[in-house]
């Protein structure tokens, strides 16, 4: 009896311990919620994917079919931009404002990492150009890097957007960088997928 009850009580302790059921406010800005979106979006729309792979020199053309399950294994990636608004990171990325763009006609909002607390965070920077207001986003550019004993990846990336009217629509997106495995040379690669 005694035990049923410790180990119920574990296995609580645990589930309330998982820190991927924790809610939090997202004071930058929601990568999550954009992704999600833009999976239904692009899935119930059954659009097309052209997408170029290259893997050190080799380079691959594939076409799909942009379904749901499809188009959240594509963009789980930008998801990990959302690290960004973790409790650990408030504050560590102040607005650099909203500035004009030298070679459009959008606005651009910064968000550069600051190190305040000796916390390494794998985003340094996000830029969100937008016409006019943040809604009517047309980009993002950003780099997540992470790096520990047995491996280092860096990755470079894009999302543009296109405004139909009622929501912005994602049109293309890119990913490159490379990624190095301990006791082997980095691999450099680069993705880049239109969708139609």
């Amino acid at each position: 009896m005694i035990r049923s009850v410790l180990v119920s009580g574990m296995v609580l302790i645990l589930l309330g311990c998982n820190r991927s059921n924790l809610a939090y406010d997202k004071p930058y800005f929601d990568f999550d919620s954009l992704v999600a979106a833009q999976i239904k979006l692009i899935g119930l729309s059954k659009d097309s994917i052209r997408k170029v792979s290259n893997v050190d020199g080799n380079t691959d053309v594939s076409y799909f079919l942009a379904d749901t399950a499809a188009m959240q294994h594509e963009l789980e990636v930008f998801r990990q931009l959302d690290v960004i608004n973790k409790p650990l990171f408030k504050s560590s990325y102040p607005l650099d404002g909203d500035k004009k763009d030298t070679k459009s006609n959008l606005l651009v909002r910064t968000y550069r990492f600051r190190n305040t607390a000796d916390i390494l965070s794998p985003v340094p920077y996000v830029r969100i150009f937008f016409l006019n207001d943040v809604q009517r986003l047309r980009r993002i550019e950003s780099t997540f890097a992470q790096t520990n004993l047995l491996y280092g990846t860096h990755r470079n990336l894009v999302m543009e957007f296109d405004d139909t009217g009622e929501s912005v629509r994602l049109r293309r997106y890119t990913v490159t960088g490379f990624q190095k495995m301990i006791l082997s040379d980095s691999v450099k690669f680069s993705i880049e997928s239109n969708v139609y």
